[in-house]
């Protein structure tokens, strides 16, 4: 475990109140990195200071993930939609078999990172041989030089022959979004609806609500999709902006939202503010990125994941049936029980 991760007073409090009874007894996160430290031997020591989310937590085996879990979220029962770290310079080959030993071991929902050189051969292979449920594409491996938001195509790192076979597979694709632009630039709107157009049977997730972690980005993207926007399903992971979720509340099926937390990147304590255009951290733990723009505030932050969790619960309301299906039965559609 992580030496900053900590329980306080506070958060008791703020669960007790806020969550415990308003949180399903079993849930699925539906987005979480599973890996050991010689996955990521290999990845710079410029590349994780150079982003907060890898700074913040970059490390997190499957007993790690029970006792973060166990210490937020008491008398509760969970598991997890697993997912390998994918950096370029991450060991995917052995990411991957991690992923297949938690999902045959540890009843995890497993999902296969690949790489667009990777042929079809070898992941159909991988996949069915490793029990997986689904496929994470990530633009950092689009090419050597590829970063967050990268201006580049998604079929650059998720090649239409290798989309063609999780169309076979009628697999999950949890697909985080290249370019500035997030979900509502035009050549995004574009390809997701190639993807969804050309290969049907492929239950298209869209991670970070399409990395619309401002609200007006979401509501571009509304307006640009249309009735489309009811085709595939969105993870809420790392999403804090309670507009984001009070826009999918107003305009999304419920049974389309996965809850999902990024961890182990949001163990922190902190909220968020937004401008127009872009989000910032407000935190209590000494990462290098952290201003500390409040410190008088400090000690009364909960963890991130709390705050998310609360602000779901705000925007779509207490009804058991909406909150077991954001919570546990989404994840089961796309990623099998």
């Amino acid at each position: 475990m992580y030496s900053y991760f900590h329980k306080t007073d506070v958060d008791s409090a703020f669960y007790d109140k806020n969550i415990r009874s308003r949180l399903p007894a079993f849930f699925i996160d539906g987005h979480a990195h599973f890996n050991l430290p010689e996955h990521i031997a290999s990845v710079s020591t410029e590349t994780i200071t150079g982003d907060w989310a890898l700074e913040s937590g970059k490390l997190m085996s499957y007993e790690d993930a029970l006792d973060y879990f166990a210490i937020m979220f008491p008398e509760k029962t969970y598991s997890f939609v697993a997912l390998p770290w994918p950096l370029r310079d991450a060991d995917t080959v052995g990411n991957n078999k991690y992923i297949s030993f938690l999902a045959k071991e540890k009843r995890l929902r497993g999902l296969y990172t690949l790489r667009p050189e990777y042929s079809v051969d070898q992941i159909e292979r991988d996949y069915i041989e490793g029990g997986f449920c689904g496929f994470k594409p990530y633009p950092y491996l689009a090419s050597a030089g590829a970063v967050k938001g990268a201006d580049v195509s998604i079929f650059d790192f998720m090649t239409h022959e290798q989309f063609a076979l999780a169309d076979k597979l009628n697999a999950g694709v949890k697909m985080h979004l290249p370019r500035a632009g997030r979900l509502p630039d035009p050549d995004n709107i574009s390809e997701i609806r190639v993807i969804l157009d050309r290969y049907p049977n492929i239950k298209l997730d869209i991670a970070h609500f399409g990395r619309c972690f401002v609200h007006g980005f979401f509501e571009r993207a509304l307006e640009a999709l249309g009735e489309d926007v009811h085709r595939f399903w969105f993870d809420t992971s790392a999403v804090l902006n309670p507009k984001v979720y009070e826009l999918a509340a107003e305009n999304l099926d419920h049974r389309r939202i996965i809850f999902g937390t990024d961890s182990p990147i949001m163990l922190w304590h902190g909220k968020r503010e937004w401008d127009e255009h872009n989000y910032y951290n407000l935190c209590r733990e000494d990462f290098s990125w952290n201003r500390h723009k409040y410190p008088e505030e400090e000690a009364d932050y909960t963890y991130y994941i709390y705050e998310q969790i609360d602000n779901i619960f705000t925007a779509f309301g207490d009804d058991p049936g909406v909150i077991e299906d954001i919570f546990r039965r989404n994840a089961e559609t796309v990623y099998g029980v």
